[in-house]
């Protein structure tokens, strides 16, 4: 699936394709939510919350810019929050 797929099927509330990009992302999204946490259970919850919040607001993506740091700021305010 390319990420152009992983976008429309994450707009329609595909599982499949939301999967498919918490695994692309999220490795890297849990390491900066440990710059933000005091341990590692807070930056799963930070992560949790970040990908929650994603996908529920992956229909205001309009490709300009990357998916990655459009997903990173996201996750970013989650942990300032």
């Amino acid at each position: 699936m390319n990420e152009a797929e992983i976008i429309e099927g994450c707009k329609k509330g595909d599982r499949k394709s939301q999967e498919q990009l918490y695994r692309e992302f999220s490795r890297k999204m849990f390491g900066i939510c440990l710059g933000y946490a005091k341990d590692e259970d807070d930056a799963k919850d930070i992560l949790q919350e970040g990908f929650i919040k994603v996908f529920h607001n992956i229909h205001q993506f309009n490709g300009e810019g990357a998916l990655g740091g459009w997903v990173r700021r996201i996750i970013v305010n989650t942990a300032i929050d």
